[in-house]
């Protein structure tokens, strides 16, 4: 029987020792980028003036699109300023679309055309000549308006095209990476978008680009599973042994596949913790509405330790409003946890 061990005493203890050694190491070596962000870390006065290309329309099919694929971000969106979160919605939509290539193409080769088109698209929206379609004209006024460093796009684009690629992650740190990089590329903008560049922030971000990636591999493994794919790290099934074959032929839960799950989970929850209480109080309080992305992911993880990690759990499937609760608590909070019992 799975020996469990609950997520929730992860918030009895300090997040700093909860931390990997492998996340220590990203930390430390952090400090040697400090000077770099404190020489550009600012709050911009006020947004570039520019004549908007998109129409109400285009926000209004964007808004869509992101609240039909991506429900938890567009509630995260809704705590920001009308401006701002029209300029979210336009790069989640972009999202959205990289998101589905895999879903909706059957060879590599109209996937590769796919991804060409959003790299030239990336090009074309700094320039005053962008693609007349209803995302890139949305994306092009938030850059515009916002200044959107273009390293972020041209990421989100190259990461979830490396990912069709290369779909299995042999280890933990891997996944790691990616979230790093193709998920917290979507929150940077944002931070952006809200007038934050700033260390501390960004470091958020990246933690929680973490947790976000983990939570999806998890949430998305029944679906895999059941079309004979796997996204799960290789090293953490072979570690409890997992009997993959079996779970191809019969998608079901298992005490191993539930013993790999608490430890993917684990690691996500640690993330969430260590950003609240190390990066979230030293960053600018106008940081925290895109750094919400947090809740969403934190609430699904003890809806998982509710169903002892099953995975398969019907229960887990079912949209949860609190969702939207928990939201608003956090943004009068100005933390997604309560950093006084975490360092009892």
């Amino acid at each position: 029987m799975l020996v469990r061990r609950s997520i929730a005493t992860l918030r009895s203890r300090n997040a700093t020792c909860l931390l990997s050694s492998q996340a220590q190491s990203q930390i430390a070596s952090c400090k040697s980028t400090t000077l770099r962000y404190l020489s550009v870390s600012r709050a911009f006065s006020s947004p570039a003036i520019h004549t908007p290309v998109s129409k109400p329309s285009d926000i209004e099919y964007c808004r869509r699109l992101v609240q039909q694929h991506d429900l938890d971000n567009y509630l995260v969106s809704l705590f920001s300023s009308r401006p701002v979160r029209e300029a979210v919605w336009g790069i989640r939509a972009m999202n959205v679309e990289l998101v589905r290539i895999s879903e909706i193409t059957t060879s590599t080769t109209a996937a590769q055309m796919r991804f060409a088109y959003w790299h030239d698209t990336i090009k074309r929206l700094y320039s005053d000549d962008p693609m007349q379609t209803p995302i890139s004209r949305c994306v092009h006024d938030a850059v515009r308006r916002y200044s959107i460093s273009k390293t972020w796009l041209r990421r989100l684009v190259s990461e979830r095209e490396r990912a069709l690629d290369s779909p299995t992650f042999e280890t933990v740190a891997d996944v790691e990476r990616y979230g790093e990089r193709a998920y917290a590329c979507l929150i940077h903008p944002h931070l952006e978008a809200l007038g934050v560049r700033d260390m501390h922030a960004d470091n958020a971000a990246r933690a929680i680009g973490v947790a976000m990636a983990i939570v999806n591999f998890t949430r998305s493994a029944p679906l895999l599973l059941a079309r004979g794919r796997c996204d799960l790290p290789k090293d953490l099934i072979a570690k409890h042994q997992v009997d993959l074959d079996s779970l191809y032929r019969n998608p079901q839960s298992t005490v191993e596949l539930q013993s790999a799950v608490y430890e993917f989970a684990t690691k996500a929850y640690t993330r969430l913790c260590g950003a609240a209480e190390i990066y979230v109080p030293s960053a600018p309080r106008a940081a925290f509405p895109a750094l919400m992305a947090a809740v969403p992911a934190k609430e699904w993880l003890e809806r998982l330790e509710s169903v002892d990690f099953d995975v398969f759990d019907r229960r887990l499937q079912q949209r949860k409003m609190r969702v939207l609760w928990r939201l608003w608590r956090a943004s009068r909070r100005g933390t997604w946890i309560d950093v006084s019992n975490l360092s009892k």
